[in-house]
């Protein structure tokens, strides 16, 4: 049996590139590409950036669940299996979309879905005519903005870890959260900025030092985000970038002191409005810093690419 959810999305903007992944261990697919007036007519009506994700699973049911669709021509959401099946459908999409957002350093806000396409969740026989799942309700997905061009690169690494571990941290999660909110909230963007890069630091100090307890005991978690940057054994990271111990670049310190300096007048004293570049300085340190934990996390080059010039020649 066959299973489909067709979603219309927001700021697609990879052109006429067509992102496709597959888990063929659960056989699930997933098409994400820019929508065109001729594929998919109104309503509702064509937008500037939109964008359709399909996600389909061929899924064996039992056999009483399969007859009784067909020979019915109904399948309900509460029949054995089938909201299992929707569960994976859209875990899968919604790790898919972080994996891409986080790959590409997409901006934006956490809700791309414009509408979902007629039909919503919706079953088949034989993979060609589709009929809705009964009493399935309208779902909701999480996103955001694409800006930077889809590359073969980034197709690998989206495909590869899909059917894998990796996800995208949850410091990049609440930096995007922070960022979709900082030209109408400044204060609690740049709150919410800082407290991504205290996560992240310590997720990456936890993961990076499991066995020896470096980071184990409550005492060293409660520390100052920059004393604990200042303590870090950095020497005994198991990697060099051109030879040298790995530290966080001063461009990348400077901007999170400052970040951390303006989130403590915000908090303590209580200062009633900030500045945009203010916030956009410290959301773009938060980022670096976080693609550079990245780099060291999972020794990989690429989150080197959304580290600005100034940081990244510390290492030449």
């Amino acid at each position: 049996m066959y299973f489909q959810i067709r979603y219309i999305t927001r700021d697609f903007e990879f052109g006429d590139a067509k992102i496709s992944v597959s888990d063929p261990a659960r056989k699930i697919n997933i098409l994400l590409k820019k929508r065109t007036s001729e594929e998919i007519p109104p309503p509702p009506s064509l937008e500037t950036g939109d964008g359709i994700v399909t996600i389909t699973c061929e899924k064996e049911m039992t056999q009483t669940v399969h007859s009784e669709a067909v020979s019915s021509g109904q399948l309900s959401i509460k029949k054995e299996g089938v909201k299992e099946v929707l569960n994976e459908m859209m875990g899968l999409n919604l790790r898919v979309l972080r994996l891409v957002r986080w790959r590409t350093n997409s901006r934006g806000g956490p809700n791309p879905i414009r509408n979902a396409l007629s039909g919503g969740f919706r079953w088949s026989a034989d993979g060609v005519e589709w009929k809705p799942v009964a009493d399935s309700m309208s779902l909701r997905m999480t996103l955001g903005p694409q800006s930077p061009k889809w590359t073969p690169e980034i197709a690998e690494f989206v495909i590869a870890e899909a059917c894998g571990k990796l996800d995208e941290p949850l410091a990049h999660e609440m930096l995007r959260e922070a960022s979709a909110n900082s030209s109408e909230y400044a204060r609690s963007s740049l709150v919410l900025a800082i407290a991504a890069a205290e996560v992240g630091f310590k997720q990456f100090a936890s993961k990076t030092f499991s066995d020896n307890g470096w980071f184990q005991s409550k005492r060293s978690q409660s520390k100052p985000l920059l004393q604990m940057i200042t303590e870090f054994p950095w020497s005994k990271v198991n990697l060099r970038i051109n030879g040298k111990v790995p530290t966080i670049p001063k461009s990348i310190l400077a901007g999170v002191k400052d970040g951390i300096r303006v989130r403590n007048l915000v908090v303590h004293a209580g200062i009633p409005k900030l500045e945009g570049e203010t916030v956009d300085s410290v959301l773009t340190a938060v980022r670096e810093l976080l693609y550079f934990l990245d780099a060291l996390c999972i020794c990989q080059s690429w989150p080197y690419n959304y580290i600005g010039p100034e940081a990244r020649k510390e290492f030449l």
